[in-house]
C-alpha cells in the first residue's frame, strides 16, 4: 500500500542517516511523527530557506561599487585615473586623518599648469625641491600642480572636510611641495600607481555602508541627497569578517 511503502522508505533513508553516527533507529508508526502530507503519501514541500540578510549588498549592488571604484577609466584617447581611488591611499579612522601627500600622489584630477617662470622660480626656491634644474623644460618629470581650492572642493564633496579640517597640514618636502603665494600644491610623479579596493561583500547599518575586502573595511555615510560620503578605511582586525 502506498502508506507503508512511504514509511519503509523514510525508515530506510533516517537509517542510513544515523548509520554514519552509531545509532540505531525503527520504523516510526504510521502517521506518527512525519508532515500531515507525507503521512498520507503526499510529497511533501521543501523547507523553506532562510531569507537572505536584508541588510546585505546584493551581487549585483557589489559589481556596481567595483565599478564606482575602478582604478582606470578606459576612453578613447587612453586610460585616466579615477580620482576616488585617492581615498584609498591611506588609513584613516576618519577622513580628517588621511594622508594629503598620498591623496594627491596620483590624484590626476584638476591639474593646472606652471603659469609661467616666475612660478617655477619659487618652486625651485620652495624647502624640499629635490632637483636641480634650471628650467621647466629641462624637468625629468612631468609637474603636477594642484590648486588648493580644487583639492578642496573635492574632499568636500567626497568627505565632507577641506584641507584645513586634516589633522595634519604636510610641510613642504621632495613628495609634495606647497606655495602659499600661489595657494597650490605640486608633486613630481611620472608613472601610475591609484590606491585600490575591491569589494567583496557589504552591508547597510543605518546610514553607513561597510564594505570590506582584501584585508580592509570601508565606512561611507549615505547623506540625505543620496550620496555616499567617506568616513573610515581601516585594515580589518584579525577575527572581523
Amino acid at each position: 500500500m502506498r502508506i507503508h511503502s512511504g514509511i519503509c522508505a523514510g525508515a530506510l533513508l533516517l537509517a542510513l542517516l544515523l548509520t554514519g553516527c552509531g545509532g540505531e533507529s525503527s520504523a516510526p508508526e504510521a502517521g506518527k511523527d512525519l508532515p500531515a502530507e507525507t503521512a498520507y503519501g503526499e510529497t511533501a514541500e521543501p523547507a523553506p530557506e532562510t531569507p537572505a540578510d536584508p541588510d546585505a549588498l546584493t551581487a549585483e549592488e557589489i559589481a556596481q561599487v567595483n565599478d564606482a571604484f575602478a582604478p582606470f577609466d578606459e576612453r578613447e584617447n587612453g586610460s585616466y585615473m579615477n580620482p576616488v581611488c585617492s581615498f584609498f591611499t591611506s588609513y584613516y579612522e576618519r577622513p580628517e586623518d588621511l594622508d594629503l601627500v598620498e591623496f594627491l600622489r596620483y590624484f590626476g584630477l584638476g591639474e593646472s599648469p606652471v603659469g609661467d617662470d616666475a612660478e617655477f622660480e619659487a618652486l625651485k626656491a620652495a624647502e624640499g625641491w629635490p632637483f636641480s634644474t634650471d628650467r621647466l623644460d629641462q624637468m625629468p618629470v612631468p609637474v603636477h600642480k594642484y590648486s588648493r581650492a580644487d583639492v578642496d572642493a573635492y574632499l568636500e564633496e567626497h568627505a565632507g572636510i577641506t584641507t584645513a579640517d586634516l589633522t595634519a597640514f604636510p610641510d613642504s618636502t621632495a613628495d609634495l611641495l606647497y606655495l602659499p603665494e600661489y595657494d597650490a600644491f605640486y608633486n613630481f610623479t611620472s608613472d601610475a600607481g591609484p590606491g585600490m579596493f575591491i569589494c567583496e561583500t557589504g552591508r547597510r547599518e543605518g546610514d553607513l555602508l561597510i564594505l570590506t575586502g582584501g584585508g580592509k573595511k570601508l565606512t561611507l555615510e549615505e547623506t540625505e541627497d543620496g550620496r555616499y560620503l567617506f568616513r573610515a578605511f581601516l585594515l580589518l582586525e584579525r577575527g572581523e569578517a
